[in-house]
């Protein structure tokens, strides 16, 4: 299907101006410059309950321009005015259904099953694309078609779709970046918003593991990049990305922690990584497990050890005792910028369980554990203040430390405390016109 017109569609909501309610992207030619058609895209958005912000999406897909689209909604059984605004919409909507499911993976997975394009993406009901973003993307497969995902920057904005200037700041430093798998397994850094997916990739390395409801597309990335497949970025931001009170990223944070322990110990079991990427990946899990102990959701990695026989010949948790040991230092004492040596020697026992665990006679880590260990333990203190509920003191350790050693500034842990400080802190008044050198 053609891209209908902002002529066709039906009037925006009163009130409501700008893109994508009273602008829309330039035409795209029918063809490419050598007379083929450009390539079919199938977009997935999977829905639930978000009547506030699902119109705005639906009109920034529907109004790209593009001459092959193939829209897909799939919502979960609705309750709100979600379906009376896809009915409005239902006439350039390849298809649509409404029935409870098993969640967004669940969701985004039956409309990728759907799916017929040659480039495939799925776009969240509170998200939208920029203008032209589709053109922008079928350009780099046309031209590269050995690419496997292409993705760009995104803008986070809040419930009102205004751009958050202080998480502008800090993805303008870890978004626009060529694909690196030691950086990916840092962090993710591949915003999914703006990513458009190879439909034949797809189908090589799976569709969304549905054990993940939080960090599906983290879990896709890893998977793609240690097949080697080509990832490639483009210096354009193509989507917006909305941070709000009921946002997954805010309201159900703590969820994150036991599926990144997750997903590393997938990784850990499935290649036999080198050291550096052995040693990334021991502190996502130890952050995991430290966070979620925190947050009192540790049961739900000792349900996922249990099931997935972690440390099976001793019928236990590895890493339970050095770990109880660690947050009862961190309750009782407070830490100090130079490093406590009682929780310093504490986190190392964490340390030691996890080379224990994964090493498996392959060869030793430990060496590139130990070389970042002062910045990783550094690094740490300010979130584990901040998970207590303690932001003063959180803030103030956090800027002792760059005060202390600026290069910290460089590690992903640093920008997440940020962002995580921001969104339990008085989230509209404080985010807007923040810049993150402020704090």
């Amino acid at each position: 299907m053609r891209c209908p017109t902002l002529a066709d569609l039906p009037p925006p909501p009163e009130g409501k101006a700008g893109w994508p309610w009273t602008e829309e992207t330039s035409r795209v030619p029918e063809s490419m410059p050598d007379g083929k058609p450009w390539p079919k895209i199938s977009i997935v958005t999977p829905s639930y309950n978000q009547g506030q912000f699902i119109e705005e999406t639906i009109r920034s897909v529907l109004l790209q321009g593009y001459p092959d689209l193939e829209y897909i909604i799939i919502d979960g059984g609705s309750t709100d005015e979600s379906v009376e605004i896809i009915r409005k919409y239902e006439r350039w909507i390849a298809f649509w259904m409404s029935e409870p499911d098993d969640g967004q993976t669940n969701a985004i997975n039956k409309g990728f099953k759907r799916s017929t394009g040659e480039i495939v993406a799925w776009l969240n009901s509170d998200d939208l694309y920029t203008t032209g973003a589709l053109f922008t993307a079928a350009k780099v497969f046309a031209e590269q078609p050995q690419s496997a995902v292409v993705y760009g920057k995104i803008d986070v904005v809040d419930a009102d779709t205004t751009v958050l200037l202080l998480y502008e700041s800090v993805l303008s430093h870890i978004s626009s970046r060529d694909f690196n798998l030691e950086e990916l397994y840092r962090r993710d850094y591949i915003p999914q918003p703006a990513s458009f997916i190879s439909a034949e990739a797809i189908k090589k390395i799976g569709f969304l593991d549905e054990r993940f409801h939080y960090i599906m597309d983290y879990d896709l990335w890893v998977r793609l990049g240690q097949g080697g497949a080509i990832i490639q970025y483009i210096p354009k931001t193509l989507a917006r990305f909305r941070m709000h009170e009921c946002s997954k990223s805010v309201s159900q944070e703590e969820a994150f922690w036991p599926e990144c322990f997750m997903l590393f110990d997938m990784a850990l079991k499935r290649d036999a990584l080198d050291a550096s990427l052995a040693g990334i990946a021991y502190s996502h899990m130890f952050q995991s497990l430290i966070l979620s102990y925190l947050s009192q959701q540790s049961h739900d990695i000792l349900s996922y050890a249990s099931k997935n026989s972690i440390n099976s010949d001793k019928k236990r948790v590895f890493y339970q005792q050095p770990l109880q040991e660690v947050l009862r230092l961190v309750r009782t004492d407070r830490p100090h910028p130079e490093g406590d040596q009682s929780l310093q020697e504490a986190l190392r026992k964490v340390y030691q369980a996890f080379e224990n665990e994964y090493n498996n006679g392959r060869d030793n880590h430990s060496t590139d554990i130990e070389s970042r260990w002062v910045d990783e333990q550094l690094i740490l203190l300010p979130n584990l203040l901040l998970s207590l509920g303690e932001k003063v003191e959180s803030v103030r350790l956090y800027k002792k430390f760059i005060g202390i050693r600026p290069s910290l500034l460089r590690y992903p842990q640093m920008y997440s405390f940020l962002a995580r400080y921001v969104a339990r802190t008085d989230f509209a008044s404080r985010i807007k016109g923040v810049r993150y050198s402020g704090l």
